[in-house]
């Protein structure tokens, strides 16, 4: 909206353009936390796994298929199981150390968490590199069969 405003400043569109860029400054980091406080709220549910792994993997899975823009619900869904999977031991390590492995891999760039990573290219790209391990594969693997069931 704003480069309508910078093309359009002698026009008609001033005041319009202006206005929309305004509300949509105001509206989209109030949707935007809406969508982060769903997504804390579903990871401080988990059963299984800690909130900080839930949002881990919720990030892992976005950034493991960036273009299909998925909605977090239909992400959680899918990440469920592996939430009810962990709940034998086996399983939890498993995950444990998978999920070492990708927050390891983020300190070593030089971030706190894999989720404090802010550049969405370089966190899809190491996303990418991790999901060549072989529990990360089988994850992967899982939500790609759980959200093209969810398509039919």
């Amino acid at each position: 909206m704003a480069y309508l405003y910078l093309t359009r400043h002698r026009g008609k569109h001033h005041i319009a353009s202006m206005l929309t860029a305004g509300v949509l400054g105001l509206l989209l980091p109030a949707l935007s936390s809406q969508a982060a406080d769903s997504s804390s709220a579903w990871a401080a549910s988990l059963k299984n796994l800690t909130p900080e792994q839930g949002e881990t993997l919720l990030k892992l899975g976005h950034d493991l298929f960036p273009h299909d823009e998925i909605p977090d619900a239909k992400l959680t869904a899918c990440i469920d199981p592996v939430d009810a999977a962990a709940g034998d031991p086996q399983s939890k390590q498993a995950v444990d150390d998978a999920l070492g492995i990708v927050e390891g891999a983020a300190r070593r760039m030089g971030y706190k968490t894999y989720t404090d990573i802010s550049d969405d290219d370089e966190r899809e790209r190491l996303a990418k590199m991790l999901a060549e391990g072989r529990w990360m594969r089988q994850f992967k693997k899982s939500l790609e069969a759980c959200l093209k069931a969810d398509q039919k």
